[in-house]
């Protein structure tokens, strides 16, 4: 099956899977306190990395600045043209428009990507256009959750009767009681992986030792901490 992981910055990953490569949430340049994001010298870094290399498709849970850049995707597209762009706000002319409660994508004859509107963690972002995703692979399902809010009832739906293989969530769904439960009773996968850490130089709340703390009290088979940039993970 071959996937491999690898993230550049705060919740950003680069999906190598077969012949695919998806980025999702990998471009930003605002940091907000806590949290870390992907400065000038890490970007050029991720230009040259052998893991960030020709997308085929870059798409991003939603356009909050700690997730999405204009001025770093406009230059990724620019080194290369052929990527696709997915976001479920209009900010290019030529790009695909996540809208409705679910869009589906399909890239070659091997790859399935349904999104699903899902809402945003915090009552002061209910509005915002928010979209997770489930991708599918030779019988090989990946659910990568954003910023969805933690035990959301639109993912409990969304994942419903389906056999999540991996998935990939924020640190706070293994923090929280209610996010673990919520995993161990609803999501049910047979690997996680928990990201959207700060980097050590970053980390103001203490985030990455809690989380740490917390993994040893997760019911999951397999479960692997994305707390470095660009470190590879290889889930098959």
């Amino acid at each position: 099956m071959a996937l491999s992981v690898t993230p550049s910055v705060n919740a950003g990953i680069s999906l190598h899977w077969g012949e695919h490569r998806i980025w999702c949430d990998a471009l930003h340049n605002r940091q907000v306190p806590g949290l870390s994001t992907l400065t000038p010298e890490r970007f050029q870094h991720l230009l040259s990395h052998p893991a960030f290399q020709d997308p085929e498709l870059l798409f991003f849970t939603h356009c909050h600045p700690d997730h999405y850049s204009k001025t770093q995707t406009r230059l990724v597209q620019q080194r290369w043209p052929g990527a696709f762009l997915a976001l479920p706000e209009r900010q290019e002319a030529v790009q695909i428009l996540l809208q409705g409660e679910q869009f589906h994508l399909r890239l070659g004859e091997d790859l399935s990507i349904q999104f699903r509107r899902l809402p945003h963690e915090g009552k002061r972002y209910a509005a915002v256009p928010h979209y997770g995703a489930l991708l599918e692979r030779e019988g090989f399902r990946v659910l990568l959750a954003g910023d969805c809010a933690i035990s959301a009832p639109e993912l409990a739906d969304f994942v419903a009767g389906t056999a999540v293989d991996l998935a990939v969530l924020p640190f706070p769904w293994v923090t929280l009681p209610k996010g673990r439960a919520f995993v161990e009773e609803v999501i049910r996968p047979r690997r996680l992986l928990v990201h959207h850490l700060p980097l050590p130089e970053d980390d103001l709340y203490g985030y990455r030792p809690a989380t740490e703390a917390a993994l040893s009290k997760v019911q999951v088979s397999e479960v692997w901490l994305m707390d470095r940039a660009f470190q590879e993970i290889i889930v098959a």
